[in-house]
């Protein structure tokens, strides 16, 4: 840009003052080629990919003694460094928040997840403006920026085209976004969006099934393509974030397949085996325990035959669902080397945001919403209902959106306890990490044990960049990265563990860590349950947390966290009880529980706008922007035009078979199908056929109650002439899909009605010109009841995010 040095603790970098002479004329005038040019990175900056793989446990990868095949990983370690005592937030969103901006998740508003967001600083999901994330700082000293897949980052009223888009990843520091903003998405129907829009369900390539793991590989080697055509010497960052393997559980079966028979003998066995490999590695020290199977987890022995195989191919699917995402990362590897760039490149790889997922229930689920939405099923269910939707051949198809049984996630996380949710204790904060960096590494294949933290990330990649942290972004002084730079451990395995105090906290569950020593504790909640009387007894003036069991390790001894000495170090208890609190006010992590909030009545003021009205052919509406129509009386009407000879499609369709709604147009029938999680289909149709020309039709949901899952009566009108009716013995408390959006005139992706899934999506063959939901229509005396309703089923949300 100019010979002089820029500061760049400000950002944006300031252009430099005009060099040149600007006389009357351009006679005697002399250019100032500053003007023109772009701020540029540090002299020998190096390129920046950072992978993180989703809901995945310290004992998965080959890399770390698992039993899933990772040979891109295991080259990347061989040829870097492993990190055996790195840590995350124990949740997606969190840990996520908590890596971009390398500070604590709470002091970014990021305490749970967006779909839990309330009136509380620390839960907010809203990015204060003093806290810049190292992709902007990256963007603003030099670097193109990307950022491909999972983000769930964004509150879900902000996801549609009014935005706000201030939450979105191009307002977080990224040049170009593809990918999906929820918890959670479909591999073979991902509403993808890029940049700051929804494009929905795309096309596979070649004429082959979309696969989201291969296309948004595909897109970041095209992004990086592009951007080495364009600059030679740009120097980039790319985040990319797989969906997988976060639940659904979905993968071709040639992957699972691969894995036929090897979890036959379940899922005790396969812990001790993970453990004597990862003994054998190194990756764990010598004198390590293997901690127990709690009894909330059955023996593998206990177990009859039939529950046996199915559990068995649960784990089959995960296991090649995660190969498989390994195999994509190393196809993004392979494509960089070919630019004969991997040499400058650091690569930074975390094998999950949080340890593997207990959330799954302890029988697994053909479905995850059943668990989201509080649906319990027995082992016999789980099984007619895994029958009803292909078998167990269908497991990790598009038919089903799996999940594994808790204990598969318990083996997952070995040596440690616990998993996902619980940041009381190493199973769901402490994940694989690779480095890799050739030019910056000498010992290939090291392993480094210093204490890292999530946090640290962003601090590292800057200090290996020669970025300094911003002090400044847009005017707004920035508060400083609570994470510190381990760059030195990078040359020097013995270098000082510079991160010596954390705290921990996720719904509760928390640690406090300072100097070696760790004070787990745990609320005596299990992650896959939210139901209302175990909550009771976390209500406000009923919890205590200093009352909740304490367990306390001194980690340099004891890497699993198998020894408390909690009832001989009284005074250490106390000591990091009172510190916890300290950082508590520090950093907003009160008042514990916020994310519970709506559950125990404390509700965002009630919104004026009950009505919704979509105009034409509306497409991609994001899940939580969707009206919300549970647990209360609702309608939705439409304004349609049918041609002569009559029409046929769907005229408003919302998620799919494992659950949603469609109001759609067959055999020249108006008819409606709430599907209930895969569990129900219940359908209602007109009695006779539609007229041709203009014609008004409406389906009205009548609610026993305002409560949550209320029953209730559906009728059919045809220009206000009742035409059709039905009962709905059930209906879903929270939401039919994490990531599925409504659709106007179709039904994208996988449709909700399986009877036309062989003319998907089902083209409304007349005019749909607007479709109006209200969720108010004064079918319900009590309109404050209504909401309370509304609210209190936000109590499981994105628990599976």
């Amino acid at each position: 840009m100019s010979d002089q040095t820029p500061d760049r603790t400000k950002l944006p970098i300031r252009r430099p003052p005009f060099s040149g002479v600007a006389n009357q004329t351009l006679d005697g005038s002399q250019p100032g080629w500053e003007q023109i040019g772009h701020v540029e990175s540090p002299e020998g900056a190096p390129n920046v990919l950072v992978v993180l793989i989703d809901d995945a446990g310290f004992g998965n990868p080959s890399t770390f003694g698992g039993p899933i095949s990772t040979p891109n990983y295991d080259r990347m370690a061989q040829q870097g460094l492993r990190y055996n005592r790195f840590h995350v937030t124990a949740m997606c969103s969190p840990t996520r928040a908590a890596l971009l901006t390398g500070r604590n998740h709470h002091a970014v508003g990021m305490g749970g997840i967006p779909e839990f967001s309330g009136g509380f600083p620390g839960y907010s999901a809203m990015l204060p403006r003093d806290a810049a994330p190292f992709p902007k700082v990256l963007k603003e000293n030099g670097y193109s920026t990307a950022c491909v897949g999972k983000w769930h980052l964004t509150p879900e009223g902000e996801q549609g085209p009014a935005g706000p888009f201030d939450h979105w990843p191009n307002a977080w520091g990224f040049d170009y976004y593809w990918g999906f903003l929820a918890p959670e998405a479909g591999q073979f129907d991902t509403m993808i969006a890029e940049n700051q829009r929804f494009i929905g369900v795309q096309e596979g390539k070649d004429g082959a099934p979309f696969y989201f793991p291969e296309a948004m590989t595909d897109k970041a080697i095209d992004w990086l393509h592009g951007v080495r055509g364009h600059k030679t010497g740009k120097p980039w960052m790319v985040y990319y974030s797989t969906g997988c393997s976060h639940a659904p559980h979905h993968v071709w079966k040639e992957w699972s397949d691969r894995y036929k028979g090897r979890f036959d003998e379940g899922w005790d066995k396969l812990r001790e085996e993970t453990f004597a490999r990862q003994k054998e590695l190194g990756v764990i020290p010598p004198d390590t325990q293997l901690t127990p199977r709690d009894e909330l987890m059955p023996a593998w022995d206990s177990l009859d035959e039939n529950s046996k195989r199915v559990f068995a191919r649960q784990m089959e699917v995960y296991a090649g669902y995660s190969e498989n995402a390994d195999f994509h990362v190393g196809r993004l590897l392979d494509a960089i080397e070919e630019m004969g760039e991997l040499e400058d490149t650091i690569v930074v790889w975390i094998w999950g945001d949080n340890g593997a997922s207990l959330e799954g229930t302890p029988t697994g689920t053909f479905n995850e919403g059943t668990m989201v939405n509080g649906l319990p099923l027995t082992d016999s269910e789980q099984m007619q209902l895994t029958l009803k939707w292909g078998g167990l051949e269908a497991w990790g198809t598009e038919m089903m959106y799996p999940h594994y049984s808790t204990a598969w996630a318990w083996a997952s996380n070995t040596p440690f306890q616990w998993g996902k949710q619980v940041a009381s204790h190493l199973g769901g904060t402490r994940n694989p990490l690779v480095v890799h960096w050739p030019e910056g590494i000498d010992d290939a294949g090291g392993l480094r044990s210093q204490f890292t933290h999530v946090t640290d990330i962003g601090p590292t990649i800057l200090d290996l960049a020669g970025v300094p942290q911003a002090t400044h972004v847009d005017g707004v002084e920035q508060q400083p990265m609570t994470g510190v730079t381990f760059a030195q451990s990078l040359a020097d395995a013995d270098a000082p563990e510079r991160h010596t105090q954390q705290y921990f906290e996720n719904f509760g569950n928390r640690a406090m860590y300072k100097d070696g020593w760790w004070l787990s504790m745990r609320m005596p909640r299990i992650p896959w349950r939210l139901d209302p009387e175990l909550l009771k007894k976390f209500a406000p003036g009923v919890w205590r947390p200093d009352d909740d069991p304490v367990e306390l390790y001194y980690l340099p001894d004891d890497f699993s966290q198998a020894n408390d000495l909690s009832q001989t170090n009284p005074e250490k208890v106390k000591e990091l009880q009172a510190l916890f609190w300290e950082e508590a006010e520090k950093y907003n992590v009160k008042p514990l529980l916020a994310g519970f909030s709506p559950f125990f009545g404390i509700l965002p003021p009630l919104g004026a706008q009950t009505i919704t009205t979509y105009y034409g052919d509306v497409q991609n509406v994001a899940p939580g922007a969707v009206p919300r129509v549970y647990n209360h009386s609702y309608t939705i009407t439409a304004d349609l035009h049918i041609p002569e000879g009559g029409a046929e499609g769907v005229i408003v369709a919302d998620a799919s078979h494992l659950g949603g709604f469609s109001l759609f147009v067959q055999d020249g029938k108006l008819k409606h199908t709430y599907a209930f999680l895969g569990v129900f289909e219940y359908r209602q149709e007109s009695d006779g056929e539609l007229p041709t020309g203009d014609v008004t039709v409406q389906m009205a949901f009548k609610a026993d109650a305002a409560a949550p899952a209320t029953p209730g009566d559906v009728t059919l009108y045809v220009d206000g002439e009742p035409v059709g009716r039905g009962r709905l013995d059930h209906t879903v408390p929270f939401g039919f899909s994490g990531y599925a959006g409504l659709d106007v005139g179709r039904d994208n992706g996988l449709v909700v009605d399986r009877s036309y899934a062989d003319q998907a999506p089902f083209v409304f063959t007349g005019t749909v010109k607007k479709v109006v939901f209200d969720v108010a229509p004064h079918l319900d005396d009590d309109e404050h009841a209504l909401h309370e309703a509304a609210s209190q089923a936000h109590t499981v949300a994105g628990m599976d995010a």
